[in-house]
Formats: C-alpha cells, sequence, structure tokens
C-alpha cells in the first residue's frame, strides 16, 4: 500500500489547506516516509500538520531538482528534522537564475547548504534500496516546453541556457508495479517516459502512475505553451496504460486541454489530495 498525498501546489483542494507557487509531496510506503520536494518555504510543514503527517518522523527526502520552489525551505526542513538522508544531484547547488528584461533573478538553492551532513549526492541511476530508485539523465527534446528558455545555470562562472542535467525522477516499486514522481518535468514529460522506458530494457508494463508537473506554464510571463504542443503531449500520454496525476507548472488552461483528450487517465492534484492504494 502506498499512501501519496500533495502536501503544497498552487491551488488547494480545502480552505483549511494553504497553497504556494511550488511543489511538496509527501509518500509513506512499507519502509519509507518521503518528502518528495520542500515547496519555497515552510507553508508545506503547516499544511503537513493540519494533515497529521510529523515532519520529524520523514526518513527520505528527494529534490527533484535545484530551483527555489521545490527546495526552498530545505534548509528549515534540517532545522526540525535531522535525521533524515536528503538525495539531490550535485548540479542542484549550481547557481540558477530566470531573466527579466535581461536581468537575472535568483530562482536557485542556497549553496551554504551544498556541505550538510544530511545530503547524499545522486547518480544518474541511483538505487536507494529495493523500494525506491532515482533517475537522471534525460537528453531527449521532444515536445519539449519553450518556457525553459527562460531558464539558465550557472557553469564555469557563466550564466548558460540551462540543460537540466540536475533534476532527477523518482520511481517507487509496489510489488510487479512502479510509481514516478517527477517534480517540473523540466525536460518534458514525454522525454522522461522515454528515459525510463529506456532504464526498463524498452518496457513500460510496469508503470502504473505518474505524478507531477509538466512545465506547460512560465510564472513569471505568464504564457502558456502552445495548444498544439499541449495536445500532441496529450495525444501521446493518451496512448499509456498508465494513468497521470498533474499540478504545480503544468496550469490550468493546459490541464483542461490535456484532460480533454485524456478523460479518466489524467486528474488534477491539488493540494491536500488523498492517493492511497495498492498498484501491485
Amino acid at each position: 500500500m502506498i499512501k501519496i498525498i500533495s502536501l503544497l501546489e498552487n491551488t488547494s483542494s480545502s480552505p483549511e489547506l494553504k497553497s504556494k507557487h511550488g511543489l511538496s509531496i509527501y509518500v509513506e510506503t512499507s519502509n519509507h516516509k518521503i518528502l518528495f520536494d520542500l515547496g519555497p518555504n515552510e507553508l508545506f510543514m503547516k499544511n503537513a500538520q493540519k494533515l497529521d503527517i510529523d515532519i520529524k518522523n520523514i526518513d527520505t527526502v528527494i529534490i527533484s531538482h535545484g530551483h527555489s520552489d521545490h527546495g526552498g525551505a530545505l534548509a528549515k526542513f534540517m532545522e526540525i528534522n535531522k535525521t533524515a538522508r536528503i538525495y539531490i544531484k550535485e548540479s542542484a547547488f549550481d547557481g540558477h537564475c530566470t531573466k527579466v528584461a535581461g536581468i537575472p533573478f535568483n530562482v536557485g538553492l542556497d549553496n551554504a547548504l551544498r556541505n550538510r551532513q544530511q545530503i547524499t549526492f545522486t547518480s544518474d541511476n541511483y538505487v536507494i534500496d529495493d523500494e525506491l530508485m532515482l533517475f537522471s539523465n534525460v537528453t531527449g527534446r521532444k515536445l519539449f516546453s519553450k518556457a525553459n528558455n527562460k531558464l539558465f545555470a550557472k557553469k564555469s562562472g557563466k550564466i548558460v541556457l540551462d540543460e537540466f542535467e540536475h533534476e532527477q525522477y523518482l520511481i517507487i516499486t509496489n510489488g510487479n508495479k512502479q510509481v514516478m514522481i517527477t517534480g517540473c518535468s523540466h525536460n518534458g514529460i514525454v522525454n522522461i517516459i522515454e528515459k525510463y522506458v529506456e532504464i526498463q530494457n524498452g518496457s513500460i508494463d510496469k508503470l502504473a502512475c505518474v505524478f507531477g508537473g509538466f512545465h506547460l506554464f512560465n510564472p513569471i510571463t505568464r504564457i502558456y505553451e502552445s495548444d498544439e504542443l499541449i495536445s500532441e503531449i496529450a495525444e501521446y500520454l493518451d496512448g499509456l496504460n498508465v494513468k497521470f496525476y498533474t499540478c504545480h507548472c503544468t496550469g490550468k488552461k493546459a490541464y483542461k486541454i490535456l484532460k480533454d483528450c485524456m478523460g479518466e487517465q489524467l486528474d488534477y492534484f491539488s493540494t491536500g489530495t488523498m492517493i492511497w492504494r495498492d498498484w501491485r
């Protein structure tokens, strides 16, 4: 049995739970209590308290990539929980920024946290245990979001277009089935799934469900990807025997286009939404 709860997302399913641009997901498995991303600040903790989730009991934290709306609360979390193992790509601590009128604005993580004892740097295919695995190194660029062209990374002292090598994805094994959590899917949900298939020796049969944003909306410019691109993504996903829960950077307009195509295969994962089931 796996329990998955949205602790923080751009919208909320309940007036008792606050929403904010960002993402934090709580996952409870047979062996772990996990936080996938921590949102921009401690708001996810307040929502967790209202949902009777004790942050001190978390044993595993996954930071999906190096943006503050997914890891901004890292220092605050470590003040409260001093034992959880935190898994992150080392490049997530490189400087990350966006540009407005040509002026760079920081959207990255606090580099001072890089050498904290709780942190483990992950590789491209990183096995935590029999239940949890992380993967990255997604290089495909099919149906790629143009919003990524506004995001940059600091490399060798220069600000360059971000290639998102710092983005990683969680696979949870539940019997013969697997659940994947993607965060923002900056590398493109289609490319991430194709990388998953490559890792699984050409098969998608184990993949039962995917949670995450699809990065089809730019919160700075307030511009969506084209209807054509969104529809092509929907058609691709609709051809898979996989359930999707999307949120955060997908955006409500894009969600409607996806939903019209995908029907019951897609649902929205707003703050407070709880999925509790056995996929095996």
